[in-house]
């Protein structure tokens, strides 16, 4: 009787600090990761499920996949000669290629063979999109009209 009543009084203080943290819970909420990694999980795709790759120019490629997924993948640096390039083709250790995953674009230039490593993966809805996002992205900050100051300040003197 006396280990019944034990576990009643367990149980109940059980029950009450579930209920005190739910409610601390409610006006606190935990900020759970869900929401960056379903973003995440959008910006990646497998090696197989790819159809066609094409360089937009030697920084930015896109990727059609099965399913009319369509990907803009960012290489680190600028791979010289990637847009002319006579293959292209995209290699990991694992068959998902995601941002930052240690993916590379491996592409051959006349006779020899280069490799970039790519740096973001992001999903577009098609390659109109993905071009438009390349196009933005060369002009500069937003206002900047892609073009740099090549004059003189004024006071200068022209020196």
């Amino acid at each position: 009787m006396r280990v019944a009543s034990m576990r009643w009084i367990l149980f109940a203080v059980l029950g009450s600090s579930v209920l005190w943290g739910g409610s601390s819970l409610a006006e606190n909420p935990v900020k759970t990761p869900a929401a960056d990694e379903v973003h995440a999980e959008k910006a990646c795709f497998r090696v197989r499920d790819t159809r066609s790759l094409s360089a937009v120019d030697d920084r930015f490629v896109y990727v059609r996949c099965i399913r009319d997924r369509h990907y803009l993948l960012t290489v680190d640096n600028a791979c010289l000669g990637l847009e002319n390039s006579i293959a292209v083709a995209v290699s990991n250790k694992f068959d998902r290629v995601c941002s930052n995953d240690r993916a590379w674009i491996t592409y051959k230039e006349f006779d020899q063979t280069r490799r970039c490593g790519i740096l973001n993966v992001e999903e577009v809805s098609d390659r109109k999109r993905a071009l438009q996002l390349v196009k933005e992205r060369k002009a500069g900050p937003p206002g900047s009209n892609g073009q740099e100051k090549t004059a003189a300040p004024e006071g200068s003197g022209g020196r």
